[in-house]
């Protein structure tokens, strides 16, 4: 190639593409975004224009984009059904590739992802954004110089109480499968998981509701357009080293506001986030100490996500977020929709 810079194509072009992977791009001098695939072409030429990539490269078809196109990374951020496809046909292309989250809708798919990824030797990246805030690499930090010792027990909770998407395909089962399991609780659950150092699941026991959602509301999406099973989620995780999980999910409650909130108890230490805060036995006394996250004030995780994929991709190193912990998130979102079909426990 003329220039050393990394060529990105992008699959699937609409707003978390446009709002939060193009800028991770932009603000990285060794990458540019030289091909857009997309099937409403609307959204396709608007992206191209915000990107500056000629009409020549734009494409509604990805394998076309493949074809024609020389490319070292596909960036995939399509409705949730439609990861699997074009991530194989990229890693089959010789590209490496990142994907949003959820990495899929089904165990399954993940698996034919991650053989794609073996076959050809490149990497593979969830984007997983919470792991890349500021509270969430120092909490990371924290554990991985022992200060939590064995992590037994987490509660992870993300609330919204009238928050119900009314764009995008977020409320269509064609599109999307899954309602705020896959668009909020895949993000609360990794991060528990990344900072339990994914231990493996064995039981979930779990409830699903839609009570809200397909009535009229004051949210603004369309009610008989909502399709997906969840607009909430509860459940309860068991794993293999004794270690639990409680974790609630929801597009539309009747609660006094919305949360995200973490908290890990430790053999020596807990976290609470947000703020981070760390609970510990010193001086005879139990005290709380909230952080004070200075060296990544102001990051941005989306962009710190695109910077740690590219400097795995230029070093050599491990994907940051690889598909094989992506495939025990999954296990354990396919297990929370079985168990509240099945009305019981049931193995991961």
């Amino acid at each position: 190639m003329a220039s050393d810079k990394l060529r990105v194509g992008f699959v699937g072009s609409g707003a978390i593409a446009q709002g939060a992977h193009f800028p991770g791009w932009r603000e990285l001098g060794d990458t540019e975004i030289v091909a857009i695939c997309d099937i409403i072409p609307e959204t396709a030429a608007k992206a191209a224009e915000i990107a500056g990539v000629p009409k020549k490269n734009v494409f509604a078809d990805y394998n076309k984009m493949l074809e024609k196109v020389e490319l070292d990374i596909v960036d995939v951020c399509t409705p949730n059904c439609y990861h699997k496809g074009p991530t194989v046909a990229a890693l089959d292309a010789g590209c490496h590739v990142i994907v949003e989250k959820p990495v899929a809708t089904s165990a399954a798919e993940v698996e034919e992802m991650i053989a794609a990824k073996n076959r050809s030797k490149k990497l593979l990246m969830v984007a997983q954004s919470m792991r890349f805030g500021g509270e969430a690499l120092a909490a990371k930090r924290f554990v991985d110089e022992g200060g939590m010792g064995r992590i037994y027990w987490a509660q992870a909770e993300l609330l919204r109480p009238r928050g119900v998407p009314a764009w995008g395909a977020f409320i269509s089962g064609e599109m999307s499968a899954g309602g705020p399991c896959y668009d909020l609780a895949v993000h609360i659950l990794d991060l528990c998981l990344h900072l339990m150092g994914f231990p493996e699941p064995v039981r979930v026991s779990a409830n699903i509701w839609v009570e809200i959602s397909d009535k009229p509301s004051l949210m603004k999406h369309d009610p008989k357009k909502f399709t997906v099973p969840d607009e909430l989620a509860a459940g309860f995780i068991r794993f293999e080293d004794g270690a639990c999980i409680s974790l609630a999910t929801s597009w539309a409650v009747n609660a006094p506001g919305g949360t995200n909130k973490m908290f890990l108890a430790g053999t020596k230490a807990g976290i609470s986030s947000p703020p981070l805060t760390i609970v510990r036995e010193e001086h005879g006394m139990l005290t709380n100490a909230t952080a004070q996250v200075l060296p990544e004030a102001g990051i941005k995780s989306h962009s710190e996500e695109i910077r740690q994929f590219v400097e795995a991709v230029r070093t050599g190193g491990p994907s940051p977020v690889p598909p094989e912990q992506a495939l025990i998130t999954q296990r354990i979102l396919d297990g929370i929709y079985a168990s509240a079909e099945k009305g019981r426990e049931v193995k991961v």
